[in-house]
């Protein structure tokens, strides 16, 4: 059993079939309508993660694609067990006790699951894997390695007891059997706090870390202080959403969900997604009006940037955003937040298409400006920060 969202649904793995839940009539109406449905399942998915347009699984040897446009649903048995899931737009990588895996979300054959190399030089069991940008951060044996994505050892930190590592903007957060550890991208201990009971499950998004135990829900914030806690409310799992927590209550086997701002006080920060997505491409537009070429280019239903003809990959710019306005993270972190871009374009006309390209509107730039008391005070650095991702 495990929970997941997109921008507009909650996911829930259960009973070999995962549903997706309209997130806008739970919030407004508090019904539970089940909006999509895969296929059923010859496991029931442990773990899920988001591409571009697929809902990943994983239940103990299978793993499954479910397609989040229409529910089509393919399995692979992959014969050994999985142990953890991530992913970025494209790809998924997921690990064995014994290796590190990776598939190309469009190309969902056995065939195509690549190990990668770097699994014969870590200590085993291999335990836990998240992605940042085009790094890996392993929990495997009594160490943490930071692995390049094409397989390359980054480096390594002793760390035993590893539950989880979840991957931040500024580096990786590391669960451990009762510890929730923050660290730099060169795995040095920023901060850290304690927890009570058996590790569950554990979400890090932008400003916060969730971790659900057998004895409690627990906040923590970025100084490592448990900012906020709950006893244990028979919840089988959670996911966390922009605003609200969602759970799944294994006694009254039903889906529930809890608004930030209760559980977090004073530190709750309302994130609007409209605002976000106004954030990156006010970012944007700021390098066009800094005297560079910014455009747009669709294919395939992914947006991709070319600043003064140089390839850019949208995911880097959120990735890029996020140390300015950690909201942004969210897109980084969960492709499933990507179809509202779409949305957003057309309600404020962004876009002035161009034969194949894809002109920004750059007289939103003002308005879109305002959204951010701060933005004007980091647009320069902004600027420099984008154009660095086109070499």
């Amino acid at each position: 059993m495990n929970m997941y969202t997109d921008g507009e649904r909650v996911f829930l793995a259960k009973d070999y079939r995962v549903e997706g839940f309209s997130k806008k009539e739970l919030l407004e109406k508090g019904e539970k309508k089940v909006v999509w449905q895969s296929a059923k399942l010859s496991e029931t998915p442990t773990l899920l993660t988001n591409t571009r347009f697929y809902l990943f699984g994983a239940g103990k040897t299978y793993l499954m694609r479910m397609d989040r446009r229409n529910g089509e649903t393919q399995e692979i048995d992959f014969e050994k067990e999985i142990i953890d899931l991530t992913s970025d737009l494209r790809d998924v990588y997921f690990i064995t006790h014994e290796g590190i895996y990776k598939l190309d979300a469009e190309r969902f054959e056995k065939a195509r699951i690549e190990r990668l190399p770097v699994s014969d030089i870590l200590e085993k069991p291999i335990r836990t894997l998240d992605l940042i940008g085009d790094y890996l951060y392993v929990g495997a044996g009594n160490w943490l390695y930071k692995i390049k994505k094409d397989g390359g050892k980054e480096g390594e930190k002793a760390l035993v007891d590893i539950r989880k590592v979840l991957a931040d903007y500024e580096g990786p957060v590391a669960i451990t059997e009762d510890k929730v550890l923050y660290l730099t991208d060169e795995m040095e201990v920023l901060s850290n706090g304690f927890y009570e009971g058996e590790f569950i499950k554990g979400e890090h998004g932008a400003y916060q870390t969730y971790v659900l135990t057998s004895t409690h829900f627990s906040v923590f914030g970025r100084t490592g202080e448990r900012i906020a806690h709950v006893e244990y409310q028979h919840y089988a799992t959670f996911t966390e959403g922009l605003n609200h927590i969602y759970y799944y209550d294994e006694k009254e086997g039903d889906l529930t969900y809890a608004f930030k701002r209760d559980l977090l006080g004073d530190d709750f920060i309302n994130i609007d997604l409209v605002d976000t997505l106004a954030l990156v491409f006010a970012s944007l537009m700021a390098v066009e009006e800094a005297g560079n070429r910014v455009r747009l280019k669709e294919k395939r239903g992914f947006i991709d940037v070319d600043v003064n003809h140089k390839h850019v990959d949208m995911e880097k710019v959120f990735l890029k955003l996020s140390k300015y306005f950690p909201e942004i993270f969210y897109l980084y972190k969960n492709p499933g937040y990507y179809d509202e871009i779409d949305s957003f374009a057309e309600r404020y006309e962004l876009f002035i298409r161009e034969g194949e390209e894809v002109k920004l509107n750059t007289s939103l730039l003002e308005r879109f400006s305002q959204i951010r008391k701060d933005f004007n005070t980091f647009k320069e650095d902004i600027v420099k920060d984008i154009l660095s991702l086109a070499g």
